[in-house]
C-alpha cells in the first residue's frame, strides 16, 4: 500500500511540474506575441510622430520581458541550445535598457538616438531568435 501511495504522489508531483512548465511556456508565448506587437507599434507610432504611442508601446515591451527573464529555457530549448537560455536572458536585459533609453530619447526630442535605440531593440530580438531557431536561413 505504501508503494502505491508513494507512486501516486510521485506521479502527481511529476505531472504538476510538467503542467507548470506548460503554463510557463504558454505565458512566454503570449508575452512574445505581446512584445512583437509592441515593437510593431513603436515603429507605427514613429511613422506618425506619435510620441505617446512610442512611449506606451515601449512600456508594453518592458512589461512583457519578465516572463522571458524568469522562464527556465531548458524546459523548451533543445539540449544543443542549452546556453541559449542564458543568452536570451541577457538579450531581455538589453532590450529593457534600450526601451528605457528610447523613452528618454523621445522625451528629449532626440530622434536620432530614439531611432538607434529602436534598431538596437530589433538587433537584440533577432540575435536571440536566430540562435534559438533550428532552421537555417536559405
Amino acid at each position: 500500500m505504501k508503494k502505491i501511495i508513494i507512486t501516486v504522489i510521485s506521479l502527481l508531483l511529476t505531472s504538476s511540474l510538467y503542467a507548470g512548465d506548460k503554463t510557463q511556456q504558454a505565458k512566454l508565448s503570449s508575452d512574445m506575441r505581446n512584445m512583437l506587437e509592441a515593437v510593431v507599434n513603436i515603429q507605427r507610432a514613429g511613422f506618425y510622430n506619435n510620441k505617446e504611442g512610442i512611449k506606451n508601446a515601449a512600456q508594453i515591451l518592458i512589461n512583457n520581458l519578465d516572463s522571458l527573464i524568469e522562464t527556465d529555457a531548458s524546459t523548451y530549448l533543445p539540449d544543443s541550445k542549452a546556453n541559449a537560455g542564458k543568452f536570451a536572458k541577457k538579450r531581455a536585459k538589453m532590450i529593457k535598457m534600450y526601451a528605457e533609453d528610447l523613452v528618454l530619447a523621445i522625451d528629449g526630442d532626440n530622434f536620432d538616438d530614439s531611432l538607434e535605440d529602436y534598431n538596437q531593440i530589433l538587433k537584440q530580438c533577432t540575435s536571440c531568435h536566430s540562435r534559438i531557431r533550428e532552421r537555417k536561413w536559405k
